[in-house]
This record gives structure tokens, sequence and C-alpha cells, in this order.
């Protein structure tokens, strides 16, 4: 008797392939969609190790080390904490008038010759993140992330002096210096420690 394959989370397709272990459990691709998973559904982590990982996240541990600690991956624990963060900490409304401190900065992706540039945009009165945007550090990059901004009343962004800001930005409400970009600047440290 041939076993049959759970069918694709995302589209249904029974056309999987293997595609390696991860923490002992086989791992599949479908071939339709290119989705990974390791188990269709039926599973899951209880919520008490998802609040102790975004706690361990939050008091300054690394997802390595809390995934270490709690017996997991690292991926898992990255996708609790901005489920966390996505659940609870919301944007500011749109509509409402704010003021925006842009900056990029960049991040390595396993090996240091992939490196992915992180555009990001800051709510200066509230202290959180509005949005963000990762690719290469050039001006389609910005412009999407400036579109998905258009939803509410900037007064000012403020960025530094990289040449793309004033390509897209209109003068008159843009303020170019490292003088008012102090809040995204440590956001950006504290995001690399």
């Amino acid at each position: 008797m041939i076993p049959t394959l759970p069918p694709c989370p995302r589209c249904g397709s029974r056309r999987l392939i293997r595609f390696g272990i991860v923490a002992g459990k086989q791992r599949r691709r479908c071939k339709r969609c290119r989705y990974q998973f390791t188990r269709p559904d039926g599973h899951g982590t209880p919520e008490p190790t998802k609040r102790a990982a975004v706690s361990l996240y939050g008091y300054g541990l690394s997802f390595n080390t809390v995934a270490h600690l709690l017996g997991t991956t690292a991926q898992s624990v990255l996708r609790w904490v901005c489920g966390y963060v996505d659940h609870h900490c919301s944007k500011p409304p749109p509509g409402e008038a704010v003021v925006i401190e842009l900056d990029e900065m960049w991040h390595f992706l396993q090996r240091k010759d992939n490196k992915v540039w992180i555009w990001k945009a800051y709510d200066r009165a509230t202290g959180r993140l509005v949005d963000w945007e990762c690719d290469d550090r050039d001006e389609p990059t910005f412009r999407r992330l400036f579109e998905r901004l258009s939803c509410w009343k900037v007064r000012l962004f403020c960025s530094d002096s990289y040449v793309v800001y004033p390509l897209v930005l209109a003068v008159g409400g843009h303020y170019q210096g490292k003088g008012e970009t102090v809040a995204l600047e440590r956001n950006n440290g504290q995001q690399r420690h």
C-alpha cells in the first residue's frame, strides 16, 4: 500500500517532494506553489511557551538563545515575536498626522556576501515602527515603502542625506539631517545588537 502524503497547507496540492529534515521532522515542499512545511496541521506550540519566548526575547536574549532554552527553532521564535507585535502593538491609525523618521540599515543573511537592506519608517510620537521594506538600497524599494505610508497624514519626513530621499519626497515636507533621526538610529543599534 502506498502511503498518502498530506496535502499542501497553502494550496491543497498533493504534488510534494521531500525537502530535508528540520528538528528531526521530515520537511516537504509543494511543487505547485513552492511552499515549505514540516507538519501540515494538527500541531502547535502551547501558548505559555510562545509567551515565554516573547518575554525572553523582550529581556534581550537572541532568537537562537531563546530557541535553545525552549527546545524549538529560531524561526519559530521569530514568528511568535512578530505575531505578538502585530497583535498587540498597533500602528498609528491612518489619517492621524504624524512625523516619520526614515532610515535604512543593512543586515547579513546567513553569510557576509548576502546583504539585505531594511528601510524603516518610525513614528516619533509613539516610538513605534510604522512600516518597513526589505530589498536593495535603491529608489524602487523606497518608493514601495513610501506608497504604503500614504494612508497616514505625514506632516514631516526626517531622514539622513542619502541620495534617494530627495528624489521621492517633496521639498516642503522633508528634513535632512542626522539630528532629527536619533530615535530611529537608536532602534537600528538595538536591532543590530
